[in-house]
């Protein structure tokens, strides 16, 4: 073979080299986007097939461009290492893409130097494998350089793969392995300098090179082939599940939209094109602002008719690759695939948050509505497409607790939060039993005299590694989760105990939840706590909301009236805060009213909270029903009230909540206070009287 001829097979078997290492690792890398966009066992068994596909096509390129290195020469190859080769080139593939795929920082750039290891050793027990009759010698340079281009090139192709920044970055990762191969290869020229030796025979049982070539690339035809059936089929099952989808499309009979099943196949579906297209994917999660108050107020019927009108101008919002949902009752899911997210997702919230802008008009009545949006981008928020909806709806969440009709995209810290929530939730199940609850108790004194008339106890929580948790904090938390079952007997128990043993002076008021309340067996429980502790129930006070009587009207007069029947006092909480309404203080058999502290807290200065204030003393004086202000801070409110007929009061002025233990030196403190106010009011009156 003359030299000419020699170099158009040597260059012929390179471009071979390359364009078997070119579809091979395309058809691997299709596999590999594939398993990114899976989970569990399906993951598995694509990471195997583009390892395999990646891997066979590495190893036919190794051995073509090996045997380019001088197609002249008599050579064979020994089949042991080269069968071992082809394990190490799918084995480097499989931990290359399997560390690739994760989700810490420099995963891709790692599991690319792990291929690249796996490469580099494939040619080096591959060369060894390579018999000749004659001997080689190799530059340390070329060597170096060998190295550099193994790993570095490896390091990108992955990391292509991974990052992709345009939807053609995956076609890029298998160019940078074919161009890898070939660079190596010509690499491997510079550096190698091959002696033929006339004297060194070769083995008998070595297999020709000529046939190992072409036995390689059949062998690889085969894999590649299979690989890309493969493909082929998951494609055509994909596009038949976009089929279903959109016969699952309108499967919600009243509204026409998608169903929760429909979104959710969508959902999936859009995951894995979004890593196809090199795109991101936000969800969205939509709540309509006071639909149950609407429902109430017009009927389910109107609200049915609400939803309709709700979904179809909704739907008219909706654009190319935007997808639409309802979940259940006013709850409605979305999802906006585009390579310009968050940015999209933002825009696509104000769009749909804009079908709500007119009023809408159902059977004559004009109803405003608004909706909470929140919303969550995969794979930037999570990595985990079934996290992405629970996200958004986090993010919801806080949008309903900001204003009305407000927009929210999801930060980690409301993950925090919630499992700050979630972890506060699971202690408070136990902080009864590991006595991490104590009673703080705050003295209340009649305006007139100053004489310490009773107290009111409020629970602490003291969490072992958090300290003081706020009231505000854990009482709707217990509320929700049933907690509030067991620490409200725990309070209402201690209380009475303290009170019994005669700690605390007058009455004892204990607060009722709505939960609480809502119990079968409330009375016989107080009833049984009251025998317990051996208190009177006389000195027991009850202090229960408006809205919480008012929730079953029927059954909380029959709860109280049993309350009453024992001698317990009834209170009502907070009044001027619900519905304060006169009829229920006179279908109810309060026995004390607590204006809140809301209003007493912006007295004598305010107009407003000045009449409500006297609204709400005459109503008592009139009903005769004694009234006692929360939240006395100033020495000006205490001489206001009392002027208007205010009988009792509590607040910072005279005694803070405190333990039991200082309960005793608070009672002194506050004696003291209340009785300097009492005096200064008296004083006050001689002078008006003397002045007329």
């Amino acid at each position: 073979m003359t030299d000419q001829a020699s170099f158009v097979v040597h260059q012929i078997l390179v471009l071979l080299a390359g364009s078997v290492c070119l579809f091979g690792t395309w058809v691997g890398m299709r596999h590999f986007a594939r398993a990114r966009a899976t989970q569990g066992s399906t993951r598995i068994g694509w990471l195997f097939m583009a390892s395999v596909g990646t891997g066979a096509a590495l190893w036919a390129s190794t051995y073509i461009s090996i045997l380019a290195l001088d197609p002249q020469l008599d050579s064979g190859f020994d089949l042991i290492p080269v069968a071992i080769t082809l394990a190490i080139a799918i084995l480097s593939c499989l931990i290359g893409f399997e560390i690739g795929s994760r989700h810490f920082t420099l995963a891709p750039e790692c599991g690319g130097l792990l291929m690249g290891a796996g490469i580099l050793a494939m040619h080096y027990i591959g060369l060894h494998a390579w018999h000749f009759s004659g001997t080689t010698q190799w530059s340390s340079y070329g060597l170096v350089l060998i190295l550099l281009l193994g790993f570095g090139l490896s390091a990108l192709s992955v990391n292509r793969a991974n990052r992709p920044v345009t939807r053609w970055c995956r076609h890029g990762a298998a160019i940078v392995l074919a161009f890898m191969i070939c660079t190596l290869h010509y690499a491997m020229t510079m550096s190698a300098n091959a002696l033929p030796d006339p004297s060194l025979a070769l083995a008998p049982d070595l297999v020709p090179a000529k046939m190992l070539g072409a036995g390689v690339v059949l062998a690889v035809l085969l894999v590649m082939g299979s690989g890309f059936s493969s493909y082929v089929i998951d494609l055509r099952v994909r596009t038949e599940s976009a089929e279903r989808i959109h016969q699952l499309s309108f499967n919600d009979s009243m509204t026409g939209l998608p169903n929760r099943i429909a979104f959710n196949e969508r959902l999936a579906f859009w995951a894995a094109e979004s890593h196809e297209r090199a795109h991101k994917l936000a969800a969205l999660a939509i709540n309509i602002d006071g639909f149950k108050d609407i429902n109430d107020l017009y009927g389910h019927t109107a609200g049915d008719l609400l939803l309709i009108e709700v979904a179809a101008r909704m739907r008219q919002a909706i654009g190319d690759d935007e997808f639409l949902a309802r979940q259940s009752g006013d709850e409605f899911l979305a999802l906006k695939m585009s390579g310009n997210l968050p940015a999209d997702a933002q825009q696509f919230a104000a769009r749909i948050a804009a079908a709500f802008a007119a009023p809408f008009v159902i059977r004559d009545h004009s109803i405003a509505l608004t909706a909470a949006i929140g919303y969550s981008i995969f794979p930037l928020d999570t990595p985990e497409r079934d996290q992405l909806l629970g996200n958004a709806k986090l993010a919801m969440d806080r949008a309903k607790a900001t204003q009305r009709g407000a927009i929210c995209a999801y930060h980690r810290e409301m993950d925090d939060a919630a499992r700050t929530r979630r972890a506060l939730a699971r202690d408070l199940q136990s902080a009864a039993a590991n006595g991490e609850f104590e009673l703080h108790y705050q003295l209340q004194a009649s305006l007139s005299d100053g004489t310490i008339c009773g107290s009111e106890a409020l629970i602490r929580w003291n969490h072992p590694k958090l300290g003081r948790i706020s009231p505000a904090d854990f009482i709707p938390l217990a509320e929700e989760t049933g907690a509030i079952l067991d620490m409200g007997e725990w309070a209402l128990h201690t209380a009475c105990r303290d009170a019994a043993a005669g700690l605390l002076p007058g009455t004892i008021a204990v607060n009722l939840s709505p939960v609480q309340f809502g119990r079968e067996d409330l009375a016989e429980t107080i009833h049984g706590i009251l025998i317990e502790t051996g208190l009177s129930p006389r000195r027991l006070e009850i202090e229960v909301t408006e809205s919480t009587v008012m929730a079953d009207q029927a059954r909380g007069l029959h709860i109280l009236r049993k309350l009453k029947a024992m001698g317990i006092s009834i209170a009502m909480d907070d009044f001027g805060t619900g519905y304060s309404s006169l009829g229920t203080l006179h279908a109810f058999p309060f026995d004390k009213i607590k204006l809140d502290q809301s209003f007493v807290r912006r007295i004598p200065d305010d107009a407003a909270a000045r009449a409500i204030v006297r609204t709400v003393l005459a109503l008592g004086n009139s009903l005769h029903i004694p009234v006692l202000a929360e939240g006395i801070e100033t020495s000006a409110q205490w001489h206001f009230l009392l002027g208007q007929g205010c009988d009792k009061g509590q607040g910072y002025h005279f005694a803070r909540p405190v333990p039991l233990v200082q309960v005793p030196a608070t009672i002194a403190a506050a004696t003291a206070v209340a009785m300097a106010e009492a005096r200064a009011a008296a004083a006050a009156e001689m002078m008006s009287i003397a002045a007329a």
